[in-house]
């Protein structure tokens, strides 16, 4: 259950509302990547998958029935379609690490291609998150918004008790720890080069719990005033597809500096990695297309 209780908690940070509603495509990448490869496996997740919402959102037998089936087919179509590409990125990026040709403009491209996969993808749940919303009672739905308020207090609570450096020392050891497990240990030379690119970053949590509050509010008035359907599905599709439309001007102007910190900082890492590390993130990055790729192969 560890894969399980790691996925939650991504989708807790990433984003505590829209978490029932990403967790298809997330859940997926996170099993594949952690090794839990079977088909068996990935058949699994239509049943976690509802389960979990019935969590946030207690449904009806019908309700879970449906649920289940058209999760069931979106995941078929995402094993098929969204898999291998993921894989042919991960393919990608190994021959520039491998090759020695990763620089930040390569970077920056491949988040670009990762923001259009996952984008793809998102269209695809809209009418499934769509159908699921609006079969919803009265009742359901004020206690769905009731246990998104319970998980959104305990993460602003778990923000405020931070200080300063506490978040900057937890920032520190997360991206050090996520660098090791494609490089092995880092030298003290690399872990100053990231804890250094991590300082010259700009503090936007403040600015994300404004957005996070934004886009919740705007997702709750959809829910409890549907508009008629077609406008229904446009307002949905703005939010669970590009959340990032409702960014601040002066959010978005520090998300993307940070990435450009980000992706300047791992050029640089990657570049200087030794032999032995390089061959060890290019092993890694192969090792996971490769799992992909059986998975999309299975029947």
């Amino acid at each position: 259950m560890q894969i399980v209780d790691r996925t939650l908690q991504l989708f807790r940070t990433v984003c505590s509302t829209a978490c029932v509603l990403r967790i298809l495509y997330i859940a997926t990448v996170l099993l594949v990547v952690a090794g839990c490869s079977t088909r068996f496996l990935y058949n699994q997740l239509d049943s976690f998958i509802v389960w979990k919402v019935d969590d946030y959102v207690p449904l009806t037998s019908p309700q879970k029935a449906e649920l289940k089936l058209q999760v069931s087919d979106q995941l078929e179509a995402s094993r098929q379609d969204d898999l291998p590409r993921l894989a042919a990125l991960l393919d990608e990026f190994a021959e520039e690490v491998e090759s020695g040709a990763v620089t930040q403009a390569s970077l920056d491209e491949g988040f670009v291609q990762m923001i259009a996969l996952i984008d793809e993808f998102m269209l695809g749940i809209v009418p499934v998150a769509e159908w699921l919303l609006l079969d919803l009672s009265e009742e359901q739905v004020a206690e769905m918004f009731e246990n998104f308020e319970e998980l959104n207090q305990e993460m602003y609570e778990d923000y405020s008790g931070e200080t300063a450096e506490e978040r900057r020392e937890n920032r520190n050891a997360s991206a050090i720890k996520a660098a090791q497990r494609f490089t092995g240990r880092l030298t003290g030379e690399q872990k100053q080069l990231i804890t250094d690119s991590l300082a010259s970053m700009e503090d936007a949590s403040e600015q994300w719990i404004e957005y996070q509050r934004e886009w919740q509010r705007r997702f709750r008035d959809l829910v409890e005033n549907p508009p008629p359907s077609a406008e229904f599905r446009q307002e949905l599709t703005q939010l669970l597809v590009y959340p990032r439309s409702f960014h601040s001007a002066e959010y978005r102007a520090i998300v993307d500096s940070n990435r450009q910190i980000a992706n300047a900082m791992m050029a640089e890492l990657i570049t200087g990695l030794s032999d032995r590390q390089r061959a060890r993130a290019v092993d890694k990055l192969r090792g996971y297309s490769e799992l992909l790729k059986k998975l999309t192969a299975s029947a």
